[in-house]
């Protein structure tokens, strides 16, 4: 699927947007590395925790001097949360590509240099590997949409046309 060194750092979004989706194992099936953090999972209070290690999150706890990179970054960068500079500081220190729909994330991701990609992206990977059907992604994709997720509806309005004209 993906080359086999590639490690996925997942936001509080893209987790709650799959869940909604009724998505959230397809997601943890793929063939993925899929970490994130404490100060994520710190966001995350709809889904047991256990359940999201039981499909295969890796959920890594900030060392001190990651914690430390973080506040000194923060300064710098008031328009981000702690949670999003978290996300930052440890997709830089283990190369990880971002998993992320967040605005300002995605705008100091490519300040950094770093991979990111968003809902749409994994609702495309789900399909082109066959873990959903096009039927199935454009129900998903629906039902994140209904529940008002941010996310680009232009996109979202192509992808459900498309995905629904292929069944």
């Amino acid at each position: 699927m993906q080359n086999s060194t590639e490690i996925y750092i997942i936001d509080a979004n893209v987790i709650f947007d799959a869940d909604i989706g009724g998505i959230l194992h397809e997601l943890f099936s793929l063939d993925l590395p899929i970490i994130t953090n404490d100060f994520v999972i710190g966001e995350i209070e709809s889904i047991p925790i256990s359940r999201l290690e039981e499909m295969g999150l890796d959920i890594r706890d900030m060392p001190g001097e990651y914690i430390e990179e973080m506040f000194q970054m923060r300064a710098n960068h008031l328009d981000l949360s702690i949670i999003d500079i978290s996300i930052i500081v440890l997709a830089r220190h283990t190369n990880a590509i971002i998993l992320s729909g967040d605005g300002p994330l995605r705008k100091e991701a490519k300040r950094y240099k770093l991979q990111l990609h968003g809902t749409l992206w994994v609702l495309d990977v789900l399909v082109e590997h066959h873990i959903l059907s096009p039927k199935d992604a454009a129900g998903a994709l629906r039902a994140m949409c209904d529940n008002e997720r941010r996310l680009p509806m232009d996109e979202c309005n192509k992808r459900i046309q498309e995905w629904e004209s292929k069944d």
